[in-house]
C-alpha cells in the first residue's frame, strides 16, 4: 500500500511501550501506517508519495493541551498585554492604547500578575482614572479569576459602596467601604462586557489568530476548557471555523453549565447532545463546572488559611450544594464531568460530589475530572486514584507563578500543590495542560518545568517531583488523549493513530534539562498534512 507521506532521517520517540523509538513512519489517509526502521518503510514509498527528510529532528506525537482556553487567548492578542513590572507601567500601556481610541469605548488589558507587582499590590480604580475618565477602563489578572475597573466602568455597571457583593464573588473595598475598583471571580459579571455577545465571525477570526500561534508550537490537539463565555453561539462558530480551515488544530469543547438544560430527565443542550458528540475534528466534552478561584488571586477555598492572610481561607464561587446537584444531574445523563477545583477544600468536596453520583448512578468509566487540582494532600491522592477521577494540572505553572503560590502557601503546603510524580506513582493518568491564557501556552515550557521543577525566581519548586523528559512528554500526549476519551486514536505513534505529529529540532530526553524550553518546533502535522514547517527540514 503506497503511503501519502513518509518521514524519515529522523529520532522518532513514539510514546508506545512496544516500540519506544523509531526511524521513520509513513502516511496514508490522515492516519499512521506504519512504524519502524527506514527499510521497514521505504517499501511503502511510490511515485506520488511525499518523503521529509528529517536529520537532526525528532519526531514525537502531536501536543495536546488537556485545559485551555483558545477563544479568550484569541480574544486577548488584540488588547494591551499587562504582563509589566510596576504599576506604572501598567498605566503607560493602557493610557497609549487610549490615546488610539475614541472617547466612550472600552480599553482592556490583559495578564497583570499582582504578585510580581512591587509590593504584591492590584492596580486600583485610581489608577485606571489616571489612564482615562474619558473611556471605560479594565485591567485583567492573569489569573482571569478578577479584574480591576476605573471609576466610569464602575459607574456603567452601577457599582457603588452600597452595591451588595453577588453570589460567588467579592467587590473589594478600602478602609472607608469604597471600592478599589478590584472585582473578584462572579463579582466581575457586574460588569458591561464589551463586545458581548461576540458575533460568529468575530469569534472565528479569534479562533484563526489563535491556531496559528498554536501550530508554531507543535500543538495538534486542545480542548476548550468551557464555551458560553462569549457568545451563544460559540459552538456553530467553532464549526465554521473548522470548515473555513480557521481552525488548524483538533478541537474538544467544554460545555459550560449555564449553556445546558432539563430536558425531562435529560441534563444536556438540545436533541439529546452531550460528551462525545461530534467527530475527530470538533466534539463535544466535559461538562465545565466552577468550584472556586486561583492561588495567586488567593481565592480558591481552602481548609488552612494563606499563609500571608489569616482570615482568608478562599471561598466557593458557586454554592456546594448546586455543585452537587449538577454533578448528579450531569452524571445521570452521561456526561464527563470536569470542574474547576483548585483549593484543597474545593477539591475534596467535588470529590465527594463524584463519589456520590457515582455511587447513586453507576456506570462505567465516566473519567470524571478535576481541572487544575491544585492543592492535594497524600490521602486526597489515594482517593482520586481510587475513583478513577484525572486531575489536569498545568506544568507551566511552576516555573510562571510558581512563586506567587508558593507564598500564598508556605512550604508545607507547597509540597502538595501541583504534584506530579505522586500521581503517576499511584497510577492516576497524567494530562499536559496551560490554562492558556493564563500563562504562556508553549507544551515545550511546561515539559521543561515538568523535568526541572525550578520557579522564575529559580527556586527550587518540587524537586520530589520531578518528571523524566519522556514521562513529561507523555503527560502532553497519551496523557491529554486519555482525559478527552481519545487514547484509541491519539497520543501515540502506532500504526492506525492519527497522523498528527511534532517535529522538534533537538531530542527532549538528550539534551541537558535545562535546554528543553529552547528546543525549536521545526514542524507540526495534522492528520498528515503539513500545517507548519512546509520548508522541512
Amino acid at each position: 500500500m503506497q503511503a501519502d507521506l513518509i518521514l524519515t532521517g529522523a529520532t522518532v520517540i513514539t510514546i508506545d511501550p512496544e516500540r519506544p523509538r523509531a526511524e521513520a513512519i509513513a502516511v496514508r489517509g490522515g492516519r499512521i501506517l506504519a512504524v519502524g526502521t527506514e527499510d521497514d518503510v521505504r517499501a511503502l514509498r511510490g511515485p506520488g508519495t511525499e518523503v521529509l527528510n528529517l536529520p537532526g529532528k525528532t519526531v514525537v506525537p502531536g501536543f495536546h493541551d488537556a485545559h485551555n482556553h483558545m477563544l479568550s487567548f484569541g480574544m486577548q492578542l488584540g488588547t494591551v498585554s499587562l504582563r509589566l513590572p510596576t504599576v506604572e507601567d501598567i498605566v503607560a500601556a493602557l493610557r497609549e492604547r487610549a490615546a488610539q481610541q475614541p472617547a466612550g469605548t472600552w480599553v482592556v488589558g490583559t495578564g497583570y500578575d499582582n504578585n510580581k507587582l512591587p509590593g504584591g499590590r492590584h492596580p486600583t480604580r485610581q489608577d485606571l482614572d489616571r489612564v482615562s475618565t474619558d473611556h471605560f477602563v479594565v485591567a485583567r489578572q492573569n489569573s482571569g479569576h478578577m479584574c480591576v475597573a476605573n471609576s466610569r466602568a464602575l459607574a456603567d455597571a452601577g457599582i457603588t459602596r452600597g452595591t451588595e457583593d453577588p453570589e460567588g464573588g467579592h467587590i473589594m473595598r478600602d478602609e472607608h467601604g469604597e471600592p478599589t475598583g478590584l472585582l473578584q471571580e462572579n463579582a466581575q459579571g457586574l460588569l458591561r462586557s464589551p463586545g458581548y455577545p461576540y458575533a460568529a465571525e468575530m469569534i472565528v477570526a479569534a479562533l484563526r489568530a489563535a491556531s496559528d500561534v498554536y501550530v508554531r508550537e507543535g500543538i495538534t490537539s486542545h480542548t476548550e476548557a468551557g464555551i458560553g463565555h462569549h457568545s451563544p453561539v460559540e459552538l456553530d462558530a467553532y464549526r465554521q471555523a473548522v470548515e473555513q480551515g480557521a481552525l488548524r488544530v483538533r478541537s474538544t469543547l467544554m460545555v459550560h453549565i449555564s449553556q445546558v438544560q432539563h430536558i425531562g430527565d435529560f441534563f444536556g443542550l438540545q436533541q439529546g447532545i452531550r460528551t462525545g458528540w461530534g467527530d475527530d475534528w470538533l466534539r463535544i466534552g466535559p461538562l465545565k463546572m466552577f468550584s472556586d478561584g486561583s492561588l495567586i488571586g488567593r481565592t480558591a477555598a481552602m481548609h488552612d488559611p494563606y499563609a500571608p492572610e489569616p482570615e482568608n481561607v478562599g471561598f466557593f464561587a458557586t454554592p456546594p450544594e448546586r455543585l452537587r446537584q449538577w454533578c448528579i444531574d450531569g452524571h445521570r445523563s452521561g456526561w464527563q464531568l470536569a470542574t474547576h477545583a483548585i483549593g484543597d477544600r474545593a477539591v475534596d468536596f467535588m470529590l465527594d460530589c463524584y463519589e456520590e453520583a457515582m455511587r447513586l448512578h453507576p456506570r462505567p468509566d465516566p473519567r470524571h475530572r478535576i481541572e487544575h487540582a491544585g492543592v492535594v494532600s497524600p490521602a486526597t491522592l489515594d482517593r482520586i486514584a481510587r475513583l478513577g477521577v484525572i486531575p489536569v494540572p498545568q506544568q507551566h505553572f511552576i516555573g510562571a507563578i510558581g512563586d506567587g503560590m508558593a507564598r500564598s502557601l508556605g512550604p508545607a503546603r507547597t509540597r502538595w500543590c501541583y504534584p506530579l510524580r505522586s500521581y503517576l506513582l499511584r497510577g492516576i493518568p497524567l494530562p499536559g495542560s496551560s490554562d492558556r491564557p493564563v500563562v504562556d501556552g508553549a507544551p515545550l515550557l511546561g515539559i521543561h518545568d515538568a523535568v526541572n521543577q525550578r520557579t522564575a525566581s529559580g527556586a527550587d519548586y518540587q524537586p520530589e517531583e520531578r518528571l523524566t523528559p519522556e514521562e513529561a512528554i507523555a503527560a502532553y500526549t497519551t496523557g491529554s488523549a486519555y482525559a478527552s476519551r481519545d487514547e484509541h486514536v491519539k497520543g501515540r505513534i502506532r500504526p492506525g493513530f492519527l497522523a498528527d505529529l511534532t517535529v522538534l529540532g533537538a531530542d527532549p530526553t538528550r539534551v541537558p534539562p535545562a535546554e528543553i524550553a529552547d528546543i525549536p518546533v521545526a514542524g507540526t502535522v495534522v492528520g498528515g498534512r503539513v500545517v507548519y514547517g512546509a520548508g522541512l527540514p
